[in-house]
């Protein structure tokens, strides 16, 4: 039997006439590295914040380790929250933005009205039936007395160990000023981790580091997570991000699931226009699709091109094919789709070059050439032979 860290059941979320997640469904195995991928406003982080407890979904329900926890409070919920602003103290050492939600965890209930999450963020609740003052009060006291209090030696020596396992050894007693962004993206990472969650939400952690930082920390960060065991769920508008890290990917668009499946089939297989466009480079064709006696076909203006045979399509349909797989040149030659083009546009990236060609019916194509020696670039108003075979055709009907 599969075991589930997170099961998100037709969850709907609504801010008034606003749907920002609509019907969403996803069950996340236990130890896995889940993306949500979409353009802004999709609706990712809104989801991420109904399995963290900041957002209560209006419809569908969530459940971590098989609890349903939709009226259960962020701070009894076995998750921890990186934020893509890290969210540290300022005036609190490495090692005590570290040692926080230990500490917070260590505080008798009776001490204080509050308890506070492990990723810092300070949240009242009413058990005591007290005012609002009066829960602000105890945020306030249990504040202060974290601030006053030594971490006891089993503390310390386990933030010792996660320090050592961001690769940040012997920094708890560095001030946060003195950090450099991508150090400061560890801590935060730290603190997160160091209470042992269940489940880490990550919400476009990296966003704020520059490409090379960024890069580097996205290979860390899944080598971290296949070290731990931890389910991971990570929100991010980078396409190249996703497919670096994850087991799976959820693409979402304007609130909806589009697909979900691992980053081969995300971008091998897309199921729609949307995820097919969203999802790397890819050339989109739109025509009439037909079976005809040599297979299938779909017709524009004139140019009939072979495509899979794809049980449920049918009339008016599209269909892609990403520009590394198509040939240029003499490699173009006698595979299943072959034409005449002519080279409209060119960009030239000293390893290979991108071209935009266009075929006789005016449709134009993107095609990326890996360039091998020397004189094989291709200069714009010359006439090429560009082609491409059907496995690397993917026929899409909505």
């Amino acid at each position: 039997m599969t075991d589930y860290d997170v099961r998100l059941d037709g969850v709907t979320k609504r801010f008034g006439d606003v749907v920002a997640v609509d019907d969403v469904s996803i069950d996340i195995e236990e130890g896995k590295f889940l993306t949500l991928l979409g353009p802004s406003g999709c609706g990712k982080t809104t989801l991420l914040r109904c399995i963290d407890g900041f957002e209560t979904p209006t419809e569908g329900d969530v459940y971590i380790r098989g609890e349903r926890v939709n009226d259960v409070p962020p701070f009894e919920r076995d998750t921890s929250m990186v934020f893509q602003s890290y969210a540290l103290f300022p005036h609190m050492t490495v090692g005590e933005n570290v040692a926080f939600g230990l500490q917070m965890q260590g505080l008798p209930e009776e001490r204080s009205a509050t308890r506070v999450g492990a990723d810092g963020d300070a949240r009242a609740t009413a058990s005591d039936g007290g005012t609002t003052a009066a829960r602000r009060s105890g945020v306030r006291g249990a504040l202060s007395r974290l601030v006053s209090r030594t971490g006891s030696e089993e503390i310390e020596a386990r933030v010792a160990e996660v320090l050592e396992l961001v690769e940040l050894p012997g920094f708890q007693d560095r001030d946060i000023s003195e950090l450099s962004g991508g150090q400061q993206q560890r801590v935060a990472l730290a603190r997160a981790l160091v209470t042992e969650p269940t489940v880490l939400l990550l919400d476009e952690p990296l966003g704020a580091l520059d490409l090379k930082l960024r890069k580097n920390m996205q290979v860390e960060l899944k080598n971290l997570q296949e070290e731990l065991g931890t389910t991971f769920v990570y929100v991010t508008h980078d396409q190249e991000e996703a497919l670096t890290m994850s087991d799976e990917i959820a693409v979402m668009n304007d609130g909806h699931l589009e697909q979900l499946g691992s980053a081969t089939e995300i971008y091998e297989e897309p199921e729609t226009e949307f995820v097919a466009d969203f999802i790397g480079e890819t050339n989109l064709v739109r025509g009439h699709y037909a079976e005809t006696n040599d297979g299938a076909v779909v017709e524009r203006d004139g140019l009939e091109f072979r495509v899979p045979s794809e049980p449920e399509a049918s009339g008016e349909v599209s269909f892609a094919v990403r520009p590394e797989k198509i040939r240029l040149g003499p490699e173009a030659g006698g595979l299943d789709n072959e034409f005449e083009a002519e080279v409209v546009d060119e960009i030239y990236k000293g390893n290979f070059g991108k071209f935009e060609v266009r075929l006789d019916n005016g449709q134009l194509l993107t095609v990326d050439m890996q360039i091998t020696d020397r004189g094989d670039y291709l200069s714009t108003g010359r006439t090429v032979t560009v082609g491409w075979t059907t496995d690397n055709v993917v026929v899409l009907t909505k």
